[in-house]
């Protein structure tokens, strides 16, 4: 059990220098933030990208457990390798009954990373593949608009059921987990189950009732898109639907194998599908912000606006 009225923890790496101050904690710069964002400078690929470091196999001295020699043979990437932290948590209030790591810090770390496009991970848990350091979120804001939109969401995520809270976290997570994938089709996979995701869990919110119909695919993205006023391309959403049912149901990408490339069509379609669930994060959270009725199908930059307070 936690105990303590200030619960502490290191996260990173998030390139950002301002403190975000939200309703029930802070997230503050740490003073060793510069030496971080120089080792992480150092091994930054040009594409933007932190990968697993090389890692080999060694004999090791059985009574100091120090290594002796390389094994040959055995030098790969790493399965899983950690990048220094960058800020610290704090989340002020006493609840015995949440597990920081599990419920609302996860929460604000994963949410932090859906909305500067990054991924972020307590700082002596793992990473695995590649990742993004710079921004895979085309959006531009104000501290403010962070430090508001972090205070509206916790609380709104608070009100719903263990199973709604633990979901959501987990779609957050897999979303920020998406451009670690080599692969175009397999960021479409993860896409496409943040989607349905997000679809099941509005579901569950009493967002709309389905009347236990049985929703087609196609008309699943047309139904939320609706709902949260959210544009609709109806040639793109049939590309989508066409690549997504090929895919799961007959093992076919874009009309060829998995990991042979695709159309350019195709890649701007996992694009476009990334961009819509951007729109559908805020949505969902009851997040009332312009950028969710901006066309998830134009490339440019928009600005991630401070929500309509009149809407409250």
């Amino acid at each position: 059990m936690i105990n303590s009225s200030k619960q502490k923890n290191l996260f990173g790496f998030l390139r950002y220098e301002y403190t975000i101050e939200f309703d029930g904690g802070t997230v503050t710069l740490l003073p060793f933030y510069k030496e971080s964002e120089a080792w992480v400078d150092e091994y930054l690929h040009e594409d933007g990208f932190l990968y697993p470091p090389l890692v080999s196999k060694y004999r090791c001295d059985p009574v100091t457990l120090k290594p002796i020699e390389k094994i040959p043979k055995t030098q790969r990437p790493a399965n899983l390798h950690r990048i220094p932290p960058s800020h610290e948590l704090i989340l002020t209030g006493k609840k015995e009954d949440d597990d920081l790591r599990k419920e609302s810090g996860a929460f604000i770390i994963y949410l932090l990373s859906y909305l500067f496009g990054t991924r972020l991970q307590f700082y002596d848990w793992w990473f695995d593949k590649r990742v993004p350091i710079e921004k895979t979120h085309a959006i531009s804001f104000q501290n403010e608009t962070v430090e508001d939109f972090l205070s509206y969401s916790i609380l709104n995520w608070k009100s719903w059921n263990d199973n709604e809270r633990k979901s959501f976290i987990n779609l957050l997570y897999m979303h920020s987990r998406s451009p670690s994938y080599d692969w175009e089709w397999e960021s479409f996979v993860i896409e496409y189950m943040v989607f349905d995701g997000l679809f099941s869990l509005a579901e569950s919110l009493g967002i709309f009732n389905s009347r236990k119909r049985i929703i087609r695919h196609k008309d699943r993205i047309t139904l939320i898109c609706n709902i949260f006023e959210i544009p609709i391309n109806d040639t793109f959403v049939d590309q989508i639907i066409r690549l997504r049912n090929e895919l799961i149901h007959n093992a076919i990408w874009d009309g060829g194998m998995p990991c042979s490339s695709g159309s350019h069509e195709a890649h701007l379609r996992v694009i476009n599908l990334r961009r819509l669930n951007q729109r559908l994060i805020p949505a969902i959270l009851q997040y009332k912000t312009p950028y969710i009725r901006t066309g998830w199908w134009y490339l440019g930059q928009c600005i991630f606006e401070p929500r309509d307070r009149s809407a409250d």
